[in-house]
């Protein structure tokens, strides 16, 4: 009876946007996901709520499974998560995305967060094309995706920039705070992406590396990654 009433008291925040989270469910879920409540939110703040938004797993449909907008990080706003949706957005498994986060999609975009996505606070997402993180996926305080520049650029020829491109997470990817992922990003699996770098190219680097933009080092081949697995500091 302890352990039962330590989860409920855990969870309770569920019940602070509890109608919102069902009216989400039934609003983009088949009946029979929706009636088990897959996705969780928390102070939700919609501006669109169009588009499309698909759960497709191995494992199964579970309650609880996406949890979007749970406070955890003291240091910024409990200010939830904010919804801008037109286009389709596709959870692969288990996500959690942390308080004063955003995400806004356009007509046409297509973002696909594989299985165990986590971001744990202030993460904002924008697309208007196209962006996939592949499986363990994991970003710090306050980074930011975004796979448009919302303009082009001509050049004196007559030629204009894309303006867009494609962004492509490899698994087991974590990157540090502060980081922004931009338009034509793609990443090799099992990287660490070190604090405040910016991306916006193909690192074609061997897997187990560290990426960053400081002191113009852009990669340190390590043999080293996170396996959030086994990740707990024991400290003495």
């Amino acid at each position: 009876m302890a352990n039962l009433k330590k989860s409920i008291w855990g969870n309770r925040w569920v019940l602070r946007s509890i109608f919102k989270t069902i009216w989400f469910n039934f609003h983009y879920l088949p009946i029979k996901q929706a009636v088990k409540l897959p996705i969780l939110l928390y102070k939700p703040f919609f501006l669109k709520l169009g588009g499309e938004m698909k759960i497709e797993c191995d494992q199964g449909v579970k309650f609880g499974m996406i949890q979007l907008g749970r406070h955890g990080v003291s240091i910024y706003p409990n200010s939830g998560i904010t919804f801008e949706n037109r286009g389709t957005i596709v959870f692969k498994g288990n996500c959690s995305i942390g308080g004063n986060s955003a995400i806004s999609t356009g007509d046409k975009a297509i973002v696909t967060f594989g299985n165990r996505f986590g971001a744990t606070s202030t993460f904002k997402l924008v697309s208007y094309h196209e962006i996939q993180f592949k499986d363990n996926v994991l970003f710090g305080w306050d980074c930011l995706v975004l796979d448009t520049d919302f303009h082009r650029l001509k050049n004196l020829d007559g030629g204009r920039s894309k303006g867009y491109g494609q962004i492509v997470i490899g698994s087991d990817n974590w990157f540090g705070c502060k980081c922004c992922i931009f338009k034509n990003t793609k990443t090799p699996n099992y990287c660490t992406i070190s604090t405040g770098s910016i991306l916006n190219k193909t690192y074609d680097f061997p897997e187990y590396s560290i990426i960053g933009t400081s002191n113009n080092i852009e990669v340190k081949v390590t043999g080293i990654y996170r396996d959030i697995n086994d990740d707990t500091i024991i400290y003495n």
